[in-house]
């Protein structure tokens, strides 16, 4: 009895590791009933409108929950759902300016000025050739427009449309004379 507690306290999966397809289901639903870190709110919430009923309430009376007709219970969905999708697009804002200013901060200034000529990097590796002695600027490209302080519009001929590129991935394409 000890072993199978052991077993089953670090992970979900039995010993022969067979049984992992049947736990997606449940793993699905504490990860959607979990709040997130960036938008504040469980998935399950901000798709249903409510929070998910666990096997817990089913058997709890139900307590200061009345009884509306299914308009009213709608215009009540609605309403939160709309509430919430503002609160999280606002919360994604404020989480993607915080992960912008984390990566940006370690972030070396350089500056492009349109048209000038840069290689892009690109890390593709190849199987057999190791690494260290791999170049991973081959792309070169064209400044097109600065967007901000940390990210351009770059154009390459090795790419169907222009990408945006933060500037940490570009090096300037010097030329002699």
């Amino acid at each position: 009895m000890a072993q199978d507690t052991q077993r089953h306290d670090s992970k979900l999966v039995d010993e022969g590791q067979r049984n992992w397809s049947s736990l997606i289901p449940y793993v699905t639903f504490c990860y959607n009933a979990t709040e997130h870190s960036a938008t504040r709110f469980p998935p399950f919430f901000v798709f249903m409108g409510r929070m998910p009923l666990w096997t817990v309430d089913l058997v709890l009376p139900e307590l200061g929950e009345e009884r509306k007709t299914v308009p009213e219970y709608t215009a009540t969905v609605i309403d939160r759902l709309h509430k919430a999708s503002a609160l999280v697009r606002e919360n994604l804002q404020k989480a993607a300016f915080n992960a912008s200013t984390w990566y940006n901060r370690k972030v070396k200034p350089k500056f492009f000025q349109p048209g000038e000529n840069v290689r892009v990097f690109y890390p593709r590796r190849y199987p057999g050739r190791t690494p260290k002695w791999q170049s991973f600027y081959r792309t070169e490209g064209q400044i097109l427009k600065k967007i901000n302080d940390a990210t351009y519009l770059v154009s390459s001929t090795s790419w169907k449309v222009p990408k945006i590129v933060h500037v940490d991935k570009l090096r300037q394409i010097y030329t002699f004379k």
